[in-house]
C-alpha cells in the first residue's frame, strides 16, 4: 500500500472513531524486511509473525492485514482470536523471476485469507471478482484529501502530467513519443533514462506540481494485471481540477461516461496519443471548465470518508 492510501485509508478510520496502530518498516510496531534478493518476503512475514507473539494483543479489536504480511500474521491471529481483514490494494506487477515469485506468494495469501480472514478489502471490482471468496467483503477505492490540493489555473502551453512509479514496468517512455509538453515526476528503476527522453523531476509537493499542469494522464501498459487498478493518481488529478486521460481499468468505470475523463484501452498509444491532443487543442477556458467538473466529482465521489465507508462497517462486523 502506497503512503498516501495508508494516511488516507487510517485518517478516515480514526475520524470514525477507531484508534489504530502500524506494524511496518517505519510504524509504531517495527518490522524489518531482508534486501537480499529472494529472501525479502520470508523474512518480512518471519518478523511479522516474532513481532505480533510479542505484543499483547487483548486490547486490539481487529486487525487489517495487507496480502505481502499474510502468511506471517494469520496462525499467530488464529490462535488469540483476533479477528483479521485481508487488505489487497495491488497484485504483484513485477515481471520476470521476481514477478514469479511474487505471484507465486499472492496467491498463497488469497489461500490462507479464504480459509482464516474475517473478510476482505479489495481496491476494484475487478479485483474482488478475480478471487473466489464467500466472506464480508469490502471494496475500497483510492481516495483523496481535497484540501491539500488547489484547483489549477491552466497555461497557455498546455503541460500534461504523470506522477508516481517511476519504474520500468510501467512503460512510461510512451508517453515521451506523443509529442506533447510532458511532466513526469517520482522516483522508480527508470527515472535515469526517461529523463534523457523528457522532462523529469524527483518526488516532491504532488498538489503543487499538479496545481500547474493542465492535463493528467495515466497510460498503463496492455497487461491484464492493471485491470485491476482503482488510480490513486486519477483522484489526485481530480482533485486538483484537471481534465485526465486514463485507462479503461475497473475502478474507473464509474466515471466512464464523464465529460472531464477520456478512457482508453490498455496500452493504446494511439487512442492516448489522441486524446490528449484533443484536449491540448482545446481553449483554456474550456480545459478549465473540464477540470471543474473532475473537483466536483471528487468532492462527491473521491473523499476517503467516502471510500472507506464500507470498510468501517465491515470492521464494525467482524470486530471482537
Amino acid at each position: 500500500m502506497s503512503a498516501t492510501s495508508r494516511l488516507g485509508i487510517s485518517s478516515a478510520l480514526i475520524d470514525r472513531g477507531w484508534e489504530i496502530e502500524f506494524m511496518s518498516p517505519d510504524g509504531e510496531h517495527r518490522v524489518e524486511r531482508s534486501s537480499k534478493f529472494g529472501f525479502g518476503h520470508r523474512s518480512f512475514n518471519r518478523n511479522v509473525s516474532a513481532k505480533l507473539k510479542a505484543i499483547d494483543l487483548s486490547s486490539f479489536s481487529s486487525v487489517i492485514v495487507e496480502w505481502t504480511g499474510v502468511e506471517g500474521a494469520a496462525e499467530v491471529l488464529e490462535i488469540e482470536k483476533l479477528p483479521w481483514i485481508h487488505m489487497d490494494r495491488s497484485p504483484p506487477v513485477a515481471t520476470g523471476l521476481v514477478g514469479w515469485l511474487q505471484r507465486k506468494q499472492y496467491k498463497n495469501a488469497w489461500r490462507i485469507a479464504r480459509s482464516n480472514s474475517s473478510g476482505r478489502a479489495v481496491k476494484s471490482q475487478y479485483m474482488a471478482s478475480s478471487q473466489p471468496w464467500d466472506l464480508p467483503s469490502s471494496i475500497v477505492p483510492a481516495g483523496v484529501d481535497l484540501s491539500v490540493f488547489e484547483i489549477a489555473k491552466m497555461n497557455e502551453n498546455p503541460l500534461v502530467v504523470c506522477h508516481g512509479s517511476l519504474d520500468r514496468t510501467r512503460e512510461l517512455h510512451r508517453l515521451t513519443k506523443m509529442g506533447v509538453n510532458l511532466l513526469l515526476f517520482g522516483e522508480g528503476n527508470d527515472s535515469q533514462r526517461l529523463a534523457t527522453m523528457t522532462r523529469v523531476e524527483s518526488s516532491g509537493d504532488v498538489s503543487a506540481r499538479l496545481a500547474s499542469s493542465d492535463i493528467g494522464v495515466l497510460h498503463l501498459p496492455n497487461r491484464e494485471v492493471w485491470e485491476h487498478a482503482s488510480p490513486l493518481k486519477v483522484a489526485e488529478y481530480a482533485a486538483a481540477g484537471l481534465p485526465i486521460v486514463a485507462s479503461n481499468v475497473s475502478g474507473l468505470h464509474a466515471y466512464r461516461d464523464a465529460e472531464w475523463l477520456t478512457l482508453i484501452p490498455l496500452g493504446d498509444d494511439s487512442a492516448c496519443q489522441e486524446a490528449l491532443q484533443k484536449l491540448i487543442q482545446l481553449p483554456l477556458e474550456e480545459r478549465q471548465r473540464l477540470g471543474y467538473l473532475a473537483r466536483k466529482e471528487a468532492e462527491r465521489s473521491m473523499t476517503w470518508e467516502r471510500c472507506t465507508e464500507s470498510l468501517h462497517e465491515m470492521l464494525l462486523g467482524v470486530k471482537r
